[in-house]
């Protein structure tokens, strides 16, 4: 009876330790947002207006590179040349042959002129002959010899501006040719598309490059903006004109503040950050984009914490 009655104590007890439940987690949506002051996210620092590639329009071989990486440039400032040998001789060459065609094209032209003073004065001379032949006061063939002789000169003449048309016709292929020539020949210089900076280059001197073939990326000039993400939870946050802190990432250093310029107006399964392979959660996010109020106080391409005042 004894030993009975330890035994039902005993379950008594582990029933009574063994049956305590556990508090549940509380979700992400069971927290309060409107308590919520500030978002911070990792931010990618770009240009405002775009990192672009610079590509070679034609072949060729490179001969002289003039910038180097982080050179502040100006629209057209000359940043590199390919071997521009052969269309060089070629637009020489084109160059003398279009002179000779000129030359020609002002000789027929003072051909012309020369004839047609000598039709003038043929056809005052015939006029005048039939005239005397028809008053009896001069014979028939003078007046057929006048009349022939202006004919002949009419013929020439009619010759002759064939023959300048021919001429300006040559001048004008010559001169496509030669404008066709200068222009691939420009296409092997290389110039800035627009104020800014030439960040790297992705070829080096005497290599042998194709038409197409990326250089190397250029900043056009302009402020800088850091390129955020929010999660979708806190989506509806954030907007337009909000403060923001950019600090170093990792840290409480802050570099400079910014502004939010931009905020995506739709959700985005792709992360500006998915090639880190520790980003395996399928998540969709708002992407954001702050103005640098001091872009010299951050580098282009570097990764900073934005800490968005809600």
């Amino acid at each position: 009876m004894k030993n009975n009655l330890l035994v039902l104590t005993g379950l008594i007890l582990l029933a009574s330790c063994g049956g305590k439940k556990e508090e549940p987690k509380k979700k992400s949506s069971d927290y309060n947002l409107k308590n919520i002051k500030e978002l911070i996210g990792i931010a990618r620092i770009e240009p405002e207006n775009k990192i672009s590639p610079i590509g070679a329009e034609i072949a060729g071989r490179v001969v002289e590179i003039l910038v180097i990486e982080g050179e502040p440039l100006k629209k057209g400032q000359l940043i590199m040349l390919l071997d521009d040998s052969v269309e060089s001789a070629q637009v020489e060459q084109s160059t003398s042959k279009l002179a000779s065609r000129n030359q020609r094209v002002f000789s027929l032209q003072a051909k012309m002129e020369a004839i047609k003073i000598k039709l003038e004065a043929a056809d005052v001379e015939g006029k005048r002959d039939r005239a005397l032949a028809d008053a009896k006061a001069g014979t028939e063939k003078a007046a057929t010899d006048s009349e022939t002789a202006y004919n002949n000169l009419r013929a020439d003449l009619i010759i002759a501006q064939a023959d300048l048309q021919e001429a300006k016709s040559g001048v004008n292929e010559v001169s496509a040719e030669t404008n066709y020539i200068s222009k691939m020949r420009n296409k092997k210089r290389i110039n800035a598309p627009a104020d800014g900076m030439m960040l790297n280059w992705d070829i080096r001197l005497g290599q042998a490059i194709g038409a197409g073939t990326k250089l190397g990326d250029f900043a056009p000039a302009g402020g800088l903006i850091a390129i955020t993400e929010v999660d979708e939870l806190f989506a509806m946050k954030v907007k337009k004109g909000q403060r923001v802190s950019i600090n170093l990432q990792g840290t409480k250093q802050t570099l400079t503040s910014g502004i939010v310029v931009y905020c995506s107006p739709y959700l985005s399964k792709k992360s500006i950050f998915s090639d880190r392979a520790d980003n395996l959660e399928d998540r969709r996010v708002r992407e954001v984009r702050v103005r640098v109020d001091n872009p010299s106080a951050v580098l282009i391409g570097s990764r900073v914490e934005c800490i968005i005042k809600l």
